[in-house]
């Protein structure tokens, strides 16, 4: 875990329906809040957002781009990569896509990254629960799709030609308050054996596979595959 992590100061406050677990903000950057998912015994945090190029590229900065299963954590040779690495050996987001969700990243990288911040990536069964809470609906915000509440189809209403920036849509929120579970991109969760999967759909689907239920098909659960729709959040 770096550094500057073991010297962050937690607090809880009371927001919505669970409890809201924020960092305070350092020097450089200020993690993504973790939202308390209140489920009995099994009780658990999720990031709030997903995690961001900024964010990727301070996690580089500090191990590397290191390799697993023959793949870099992050395809940074890709046209559609956001980070780059600048003539001085320093990760640094691509222009003014700092705040936008970090792509191109297999499990293995998004797995690293969550274990460098203290925390894991999610479950299958933590990030639906996250995206539903517990009238099983089919969106984060209810059970129909509604036009402007995610990042889904290609659409270009929000000023952006494939991610938006993370928070672009408040009205998606689910009902624990974690955002953008419905598009963006797809985001890896944890299982036990050799398939991982990804689960909530991204800017270049359809409505259907942004419900909270769908994940992606077992070809394309490899641990080692990454893309320009995949990415992830962290839980704790």
């Amino acid at each position: 875990m770096p550094n500057y992590l073991r010297i962050f100061l937690f607090y809880s406050l009371i927001v919505g329906s669970g409890f809201s677990q924020e960092t305070v903000k350092s020097d450089t950057v200020i993690f993504p809040r973790m939202i308390f998912i209140e489920r009995g015994d099994s009780s658990y945090y999720m990031d709030k957002y997903e995690v961001t190029n900024g964010e990727y590229a301070q996690f580089l900065n500090d191990l590397g781009n290191q390799e697993e299963e023959g793949a870099p954590w992050i395809e940074l040779r890709s046209r559609f990569a956001l980070i780059e690495e600048s003539e001085s050996g320093k990760f640094v987001a691509i222009d003014s896509f700092d705040t936008h969700p970090a792509v191109e990243i297999s499990w293995h990288g998004a797995k690293a990254y969550c274990e460098w911040a203290g925390k894991r990536l999610p479950t299958q069964s933590e990030w639906r629960f996250g995206c539903q809470g517990r009238d099983s609906r089919k969106y984060p915000w209810g059970k129909k799709f509604i036009e402007g509440y995610a990042n889904i189809y290609g659409h270009k209403h929000d000023g952006y030609v494939r991610t938006a920036p993370v928070g672009t849509y408040p009205l998606g929120a689910s009902p624990f308050g974690l955002l953008d579970m419905s598009g963006n991109v797809w985001e890896w969760t944890y299982s036990e054996g050799d398939l991982q999967f990804l689960r909530g759909g991204s800017w270049v689907n359809g409505a259907t596979l942004g419900q909270c239920d769908k994940r992606s098909n077992t070809k394309d659960a490899h641990s080692y595959i990454k893309g320009n729709t995949l990415g992830f959040r962290c839980a704790r």
